[in-house]
């Protein structure tokens, strides 16, 4: 995952500016966008590498029924008496046996379905998911923008990647997602800003991400994906306070941080602290440079 933009606070300077190098970034190539991307895997191949994990897996039992077999059948007659006692032997070893490679390959894969959804969301879509959303305002770009490539990308996973795995590799992407989300509304840099107005867009937008998950029922189950998105919804409704309520739940979260307590507004200090950063108002400005020292 990128690393996080440097804490400052919101300026309409640098806001301006980001405006200008999306314009001028729209009127690129795609060669010419991406100079020195970093070189990562391409989506089928990994999605070829968690076949080939999940035929590993689903292949043990039938390897230790084999070699089972093989032994068996180059024991002596005179061991038959042993039977009984090799039975039990093969039972418990049938069990325990590759329990350490099915681990390793179970870890394996959810690696790699980490990594593929991170991909996508911070590699492949990073223009129009980490760059331009709510880039210059919430009201000009909206999550809506994104669901056509999220959909290409999610197609491309369920063509390639086998049945018993694409809830698995879909809940990556949809983690991945609910990350770049975050990433966006908290550390989205100086340029993005938003009022507390914006907060019942951020919510229909969390909740068009929700549903493209869901799938009208044929993608993950509904419990599941509501599950994933209470954090998000909860510091989305953080951007719906004022800057007054923030900064004196941010004041109360400071002295309660030691004591790993919460505030009002339940949100921890480095939360408060990032949402009043991206307020563009002369309040949250003032405060975050005389009582942070924040550029």
């Amino acid at each position: 995952m990128p690393p996080v933009p440097i804490l400052t606070r919101y300026r309409k300077e640098a806001r301006i500016k980001a405006f200008l190098k999306k314009e001028l970034f729209d009127t690129l190539t795609p060669d010419e966008t991406m100079p020195n991307e970093i070189s990562v895997l391409a989506t089928p191949t990994l999605c070829v590498q968690l076949n080939t994990l999940y035929y590993e897996i689903s292949h043990l039992n039938k390897l230790v029924d084999s070699i089972w077999e093989r032994w068996t059948s180059k024991r002596s007659q005179e061991k038959l008496i042993k039977k009984s006692i090799d039975e039990k032997s093969k039972s418990f070893s049938q069990k325990d046996i590759f329990d350490g490679s099915r681990k390793a390959i179970n870890a394996a894969m959810d690696r790699i379905c980490e990594y593929t959804g991170t991909k996508i969301v911070f590699c492949d879509l990073r223009v129009p998911f980490i760059d331009n959303l709510y880039n210059p305002t919430v009201c000009a770009s909206r999550v809506d923008a994104l669901i056509e490539p999220l959909d290409m990308e999610l197609n491309q996973l369920c063509d390639i990647v086998v049945e018993p795995l694409r809830d698995r590799i879909v809940m990556s992407l949809l983690q991945a997602s609910l990350d770049g989300l975050l990433r966006v509304i908290l550390d989205g840099g100086s340029w993005r800003v938003f009022f507390p107005s914006d907060a019942k867009l951020l919510e229909e937008d969390l909740e068009v991400l929700k549903e493209f998950f869901i799938s009208g029922g044929d993608g993950l189950p509904r419990s599941v994906v509501q599950n994933q998105v209470v954090h998000v919804r909860h510091l989305i409704k953080l951007h719906g306070y004022e800057t007054t309520e923030l900064v004196e739940d941010l004041k109360c979260a400071s002295g309660m941080e030691m004591q790993g307590g919460k505030c009002k507004l339940g949100a921890d200090f480095k939360t408060l602290l990032r949402i009043l950063c991206h307020r563009g108002d002369s309040e949250a400005s003032q405060f975050l440079k005389k009582q942070f020292k924040i550029p």
